[in-house]
């Protein structure tokens, strides 16, 4: 499933990660944040690209580290 994952374009992978993270993000600004409606849609889309961007890079990193061998022992 990784290398599957690892295999789609980062467009691709924007494309899957950021609705389902902005709703994740929404309701966690409406429950437990306690924001009002549109705030908390406003913070859920912009949070939602922060850690959208984030799980991109994560995602560049463990490819290019698989390619590459990881890391030497210690």
């Amino acid at each position: 499933m990784i290398e599957r994952w690892e295999a789609l374009s980062p467009f691709v992978q924007a494309a899957i990660a950021l609705p389902p993270l902005s709703v994740v993000l929404f309701l966690v600004n409406v429950g437990p944040f306690n924001q009002p409606l549109g705030r908390a849609i406003f913070y859920g889309v912009f949070e939602g690209g922060v850690v959208t961007a984030l799980l991109l890079v994560a995602t560049a990193n463990e490819k290019s580290k698989r390619r590459s061998g990881g890391p030497p022992p210690p």
